[in-house]
């Protein structure tokens, strides 16, 4: 790896303020500022993310389809039949919609990717010690956005083609029975893959000087070389994105919703951008000392 705006000197800046915890307390206030512009980038490509579910999820997850929504509420026998009226199946599919949409932009699958890198660069400065929101964001942006605008786009097409990949097998159109579970759970582990790869991509592009080519080579070693933190940040993603936001909502109702819609803007963007800087910048680390 050969470096970008940084030269080994810089990571030792870091060296003793050592420990995620103890970063994260002391940089906490600006990880609120990059949630902020996390978010409004990720506003900006929401409707490619619904569109994303709306279209491709039904073919893995049938309920979001309103009618198969309804079968499936009406079979649980849980709510009275009565209530279970069109308008109010309809509200539950928009928000399961709108919850998913904001799953793909946080586990990031689908991005605003000169956002995300522009922010990953503001990270390794507040990491560093050194960082100015403005001028950083705005250097991040002018730096990058050429790679980083490539590889949303890149993660947009690879992520459809594995939601369709794994939806078709579901479906049983070629394979069925351990063939198609097969199938389908290889390219369910590949997506998940694809994922954690994303933890990677948009701090490797802020922080040093690659190839697109080499930007994906580099985010798959350093994936498979961090795999156990790798899938532990990967499990916090579907917790943050997915797991906690349909438990508040449709558990908590209208108190539920509001402490979703607090997440997303002070904490679960931010959050995740953080570790992917601090997990890229350790791992950046272990390059430069090899080379020592």
């Amino acid at each position: 790896m050969s470096q970008q705006p940084l030269i080994s000197g810089d990571w030792d800046k870091v060296e003793s303020k050592k420990g995620f915890f103890r970063s994260f307390a002391r940089d906490w206030g600006k990880v609120f500022g990059g949630n902020a512009f996390l978010l409004l980038g990720n506003m900006i490509v929401f409707v490619i993310a619904l569109c994303v579910v709306m279209l491709f999820l039904p073919m893995v997850f049938p309920v979001f389809l309103p009618d198969k929504l309804k079968e499936y509420i009406l079979d649980t026998g849980l709510v009275d039949k009565a209530l279970v009226t069109d308008e109010s199946v309809n509200n539950i599919y928009y928000l399961m919609c709108m919850i998913s949409s904001f799953a793909l932009c946080g586990l990031g699958l689908v991005t605003n990717g000169p956002f995300c890198s522009a922010v990953s660069y503001y990270f390794k400065n507040v990491l560093i010690g050194e960082n100015d929101f403005k001028a950083d964001i705005k250097k991040g942006l002018k730096d990058n956005w050429k790679r980083s605008l490539g590889a949303s786009v890149i993660s947009l097409i690879i992520t459809i083609i594995l939601i369709y990949n794994i939806g078709f097998y579901q479906s049983g159109a070629m394979w069925t029975g351990v063939a198609a579970m097969a199938a389908k759970s290889f390219f369910f582990c590949l997506l998940s893959f694809w994922s954690c790869m994303q933890l990677f991509v948009y701090p490797l592009i802020a922080c040093v000087e690659l190839t697109f080519k080499e930007v994906y080579k580099n985010a798959a070693l350093i994936t498979v070389q961090n795999f156990p933190i790798a899938i532990l940040v990967f499990v916090i993603q579907l917790a943050l994105f997915i797991v906690l936001p349909f438990l508040f909502v449709f558990q908590f109702g209208s108190t539920g919703y509001a402490i979703m819609v607090i997440l997303y803007l002070l904490f679960s963007f931010g959050f995740i951008g953080y570790i992917s800087m601090y997990l890229t910048w350790r791992a950046i680390q272990k390059v430069l000392n090899s080379k020592v």
